[in-house]
């Protein structure tokens, strides 16, 4: 089978998110044996799309890449002027959305121009993610050359209630989906899904952390620690977990220190409680999983949640975020953790982990199962070949592409 990602930045620089996991499954399927390119934009950073990689034809890891220049940054003056009026402001029109788009980035017009030939040599087109201006501009440009499949990787969010990504999603021949809850937001923009859409994600069960040497390596002996892993991005929850475990540690309600680990797109200030150790290697991110007493997921927007499956494979015990359901829900599927919504939930959920340890093993023993028992990479693939076989079976029987059931 002939793959086409086409996805907004792409490169092992790219350490989480969802293009990340574009990468690790386009590398995946060339392994199987399917013949896999990727087009792309030569940005790396999802905030200014400044152009970062070479424009033009490379390989990485026996995927095919083609990076095509941004027109310009995003201007955020710009962007935010009609993000207000495009989210805030009722329902402008359709070409007033895609302006909106087009600034949202990363606006590549030669990236639109470049999809048909590239739709024409695939058998199939996979787009990762909704969001972003490739694929609100892209999917019924693709769609007149090949089937469309979307990874939407979609939570709720002002943007996805827009219409400009209904008229794209009616483009799209089948959806590669993560978590029932990703379903449910697919329905409740009337688009239908099949059963065998609900994928899930790959996870890697064989990482083994090290706990003392990461104790060790920051210093942290005996200390009770709340991790958090990824981003520090105001959308992911950092800054009001940091304020959460302050606020308990400068009132004597909690001597477990704040450990941070990832890339810093936010500024937090430094505190006795709090550890930062800015970005890490993946090896040591595991150590972190598994040194933690407690693992914290905090954001409010997720679609499915790597880091907290990484902190399970390790064992670790993880509180959530009540009011993000993928998150809740994950949780409740797997006996995994405890959700909590607003501090007093929080301290509570956190006192009474930090001081049984039986519960602690017990559902970090919970979480470990589940992943194992629904995301292991080879079953994932399975069924991912199975997806992209029927859209491209049933496109090649004349009922495609375009127009997915539902």
């Amino acid at each position: 089978m002939k793959i086409l990602y086409c996805v907004q930045r792409y490169g092992e620089e790219i350490a989480g998110g969802a293009e990340a996991a574009c990468r690790q499954l386009a590398e995946r399927m060339v392994v199987r044996g399917h013949e896999v390119a990727v087009l792309s934009t030569c940005a790396l950073d999802y905030n200014t799309w400044t152009d970062h990689y070479e424009a033009g034809a490379s390989e990485l890891n026996g995927v095919a890449v083609t990076r095509v220049p941004v027109r310009a940054p995003r201007s955020e003056p710009r962007f935010t002027a009609i993000h207000r009026r495009v989210v805030g402001e009722g329902a402008p029109s359709l070409a007033v959305q895609r302006d909106w788009l087009r600034n949202l980035g990363p606006d590549s017009p030669r990236l639109l121009e470049a999809l048909p030939e590239w739709a024409g040599w695939a058998d199939v087109v996979v787009f990762y993610t909704y969001l972003y201006a490739p694929f609100g501009l892209g999917a019924r440009i693709a769609g007149e050359y090949a089937p469309v499949v979307l990874h939407p990787a979609a939570h709720d969010e002002p943007a996805w209630w827009l219409p400009v990504y209904r008229e794209a999603l009616q483009a799209c021949d089948g959806f590669s989906l993560q978590t029932p809850e990703e379903a449910d937001l697919l329905a409740s923009v009337g688009v239908g899904y099949e059963a065998d859409e609900l994928v899930g994600m790959g996870v890697d069960t064989g990482a083994t952390g090290d706990a003392d040497r990461f104790r060790a390596r920051f210093a942290l002996g005996e200390e009770a620690t709340a991790l958090y892993l990824g981003r520090l991005d105001p959308g992911k929850g950092p800054d009001e977990l940091y304020r959460y475990m302050v606020q308990l540690w400068d009132t004597g309600r909690t001597r477990a220190k704040l450990v941070v680990v990832g890339e810093p797109v936010i500024s937090l200030p430094e505190h006795p409680g709090v550890l930062f150790t800015g970005f890490v290697d993946e090896q040591t991110k595991a150590d972190a999983l598994a040194a933690a007493t407690v693992f914290v997921q905090p954001s409010y927007f997720e679609s499915f949640s790597l880091s907290l499956c990484e902190a399970w494979v390790q064992r670790t015990a993880a509180l959530v975020q009540r009011s993000c359901a993928v998150l809740a829900g994950q949780v409740h599927r797997s006996g995994g953790g405890i959700a909590y919504s607003g501090l007093a939930e929080f301290e509570a959920a956190l006192a009474r982990l930090l001081d049984d340890r039986s519960l602690r093993s017990s559902l970090g023993d919970a979480g470990r199962a589940y992943v194992e028992q629904h995301y292991q990479w080879p079953e994932v693939l399975d069924r991912y070949e199975a997806l992209l076989e029927r859209v491209v079976g049933r496109a090649a029987s004349g009922h495609g592409p375009g127009g997915h059931p539902g």
